[in-house]
């Protein structure tokens, strides 16, 4: 492998921002030049830019995503609300889970079929079942038997879930409750809803739905012909185990974990406050 000066100066910028990452280009040339890197303040300012991260709230994003133990302040849990409707973020498992509703295709005799899937957005760890119905019924099943138990196995509280709009997940009445709704609050669990019309505000579960497809439906369906729901409830639950427990992520999340290490890392971090 060879090194270039221009991808060994970019290397000690990239780990300067990561430690410090509210310095800009001229404190960044000072403080390296102390250590005997010279890169002009100029010079950083060019790459920080080609790297979209001339901007200090942006080098904050970058340390949080490549600190193994980042403490969080309660400004950077206000600049992550601003930014997630394109971004989502959690700081420890049971965080954020979130939850969407699916349609795998129809299978001749069965009809239908929905998949109620959700993701932890902290590790990735990944549940789904599959139904002949997309109502409400179903949604809420899955919370029930599915998601909460798993989290209350591992002994991890959860805080939050967040879903679309779908009629399965809330009322679209003023004033109106549904069930859904009622039962996570009974729970102590928030419900939090994406934007009208912004899929990508939860873009993890439309990637995870995408991996399922693929390494899943797309091979499982051309192997077998499925006679009952419970038969296809089987292979998927095989599969949501492999995916879990022995395949790795390269998300930059995980950075090549297994799901399930992430989940019981135990890092659930409190919010530190703001000096004052």
């Amino acid at each position: 492998m060879v090194f270039t000066l221009r991808s060994v100066s970019e290397t000690f910028i990239y780990n300067y921002i990561t430690d410090y990452p509210t310095h800009g280009p001229r404190r960044i040339s000072n403080e390296l030049k102390t250590q005997g890197i010279i890169i002009s303040e100029t010079g950083i300012y060019n790459v920080l830019k080609r790297k979209g991260l001339n901007h200090r709230l942006d080098r904050l994003f970058y340390a949080q995503e490549h600190l193994d133990s980042p403490a969080i302040t309660e400004r950077y849990l206000r600049e992550v609300e601003k930014k997630k409707e394109t971004h989502i973020e959690a700081f420890y498992p049971g965080y954020l889970f979130c939850q969407d509703t699916f349609y795998v295709g129809t299978i001749k005799g069965l009809g239908r079929i929905y998949q109620e899937m959700g993701i932890d957005a902290y590790s990735n760890f990944s549940l789904a079942k599959v139904y002949t119905t997309k109502k409400a019924e179903s949604a809420l099943l899955f919370v029930k038997t599915k998601v909460i138990p798993v989290y209350d196995l591992f002994g991890i509280p959860l805080d939050r879930i967040l879903t679309d709009n779908g009629k399965e997940y809330t009322t679209h009445w003023k004033n109106g409750k549904h069930d859904y709704e009622i039962f996570l609050a009974s729970c102590g669990i928030t419900h939090t809803k994406i934007k009208p019309r912004c899929p990508k505000s939860n873009g993890m579960v439309e990637r995870f739905n995408r991996t399922l497809l693929e390494e899943f439906y797309q091979i499982a369906m051309i192997k077998k012909i499925y006679t009952s729901l419970d038969e296809l409830q089987d292979d998927l639950d095989k599969f949501i185990y492999y995916y879990n427990f022995k395949r790795t992520n390269q998300g930059y999340r995980l950075r090549g974990k297994i799901p399930y290490q992430k989940f019981t890392d135990g890092k659930r971090k409190l919010t530190l406050p703001e000096p004052g």
